[in-house]
């Protein structure tokens, strides 16, 4: 079978290695549709772990399963969670799920973006999730990504009431924007250097601030989505008294930027962040993935690429602002649909 390999961010491979084995509690997953993360072309993070295979969106069908699997029959639907946690240590007490050793340790086989993947015993009871007749298999691929924004507004603490500014118009901006509003959050305003990306927002019903020194009145919730320092320093200033500035997503380990603990102190703010996506998630997420691909592609906002043109498909997520989210489709060899 062939996988995709990362080796640094000039160079990603489609490689030839065997298809897995599979113990008597995994099952063989045969991919259908794998989503790009903005994470598989993190090159700070990647790089120093590479060579290593990746893809961590996948979703397709079950085409062999261990004897000791009772359930996912052959040619069963699936997502499959690459992470699953033990739920029983003591970060999974708190539901600090990500912190667990074994949500660490869990992975697929060799990854999303290969044509058959291993799926661990551990996966199997706790992170594959059957999928519906009405959900497909390019709608399942955005399973773990808006699982992710589900954890970071459950984590956030927000309320009924607060209002909220989201900086980044992008993918988890927008779903994060979609999910408040369906727990009757309305008084949103996003924040987006880019005109492209302000248009996007304003279409799906947002407001849409120029500068953050015009966020006014200011927000109590402030969820940052960009991997930007600049953008977490302005949250930390535009949010109001007792408010609280979630960072959802990650910086170079070298990057800093000045933190005024009198402002911090004196109004009030919490720091929270969120980091991937638990079982408990993406079962949550599993409803509205549905509705969010319509959304995406009725926006022209998500891109579809054959799996054989993952260059042209990662080159787009790098450097085209117009590419929100994008995916990859694997030619079927059998299975069902």
């Amino acid at each position: 079978m062939k996988a995709l390999r990362y080796y640094n961010r000039n160079r990603v491979d489609m490689d030839e290695l065997p298809v897995p084995d599979i113990a008597s509690d995994e099952v063989l997953v045969e991919t259908r549709a794998c989503g790009i993360c903005s994470s598989d072309v993190l090159d700070w993070y990647r790089e120093p772990r590479a060579p290593m295979f990746f893809g961590h969106e996948p979703a397709g069908v079950v085409v062999q399963k261990g004897e000791g699997v009772e359930t996912f029959p052959v040619g069963s639907r699936v997502f499959a969670h690459h992470h699953v946690p033990c739920f029983v240590c003591r970060y999974c007490e708190t539901a600090d799920y990500s912190m667990c050793e074994d949500f660490g340790r869990s992975k697929l086989h060799p990854g999303g973006f290969s044509e058959y993947i291993r799926v661990p015993g551990e996966n199997v009871r706790k992170g594959l999730l059957l999928l519906p007749e009405d959900v497909s298999f390019e709608a399942a691929t955005l399973v773990e990504p808006v699982a992710c924004c589900v954890q970071a507004i459950e984590r956030s603490g927000v309320r009924h009431g607060d209002r909220v500014a989201i900086f980044g118009a992008g993918f988890n901006g927008l779903v994060i924007a979609y999910l408040l509003t369906r727990k009757g959050i309305r008084d949103i305003v996003f924040l987006d250097p880019d005109p492209f990306r302000q248009d996007i927002a304003r279409k799906w019903g947002n407001t849409v601030a120029s500068h953050p020194d015009t966020v006014k009145p200011p927000p109590r919730m402030v969820f940052v989505t960009p991997p930007v320092t600049a953008a977490m320093q302005q949250a930390l200033q535009i949010a109001d008294r007792g408010g609280t500035v979630m960072v959802y997503a990650p910086t170079p380990p070298t990057e800093t930027f000045p933190l005024e603990p009198y402002s911090v102190y004196f109004k009030h703010l919490t720091i929270k962040t969120s980091y991937s996506a638990s079982p408990l998630d993406t079962r949550k997420a599993l409803p509205v993935v549905t509705d969010l691909y319509r959304l995406f592609r009725e926006h022209e906002l998500l891109q579809e690429y054959f799996w054989e043109d993952y260059e042209k498909a990662f080159k787009a997520i790098r450097a085209d602002v117009r590419t929100v989210k994008s995916l990859l489709r694997f030619e079927t060899t059998g299975g069902q649909q």
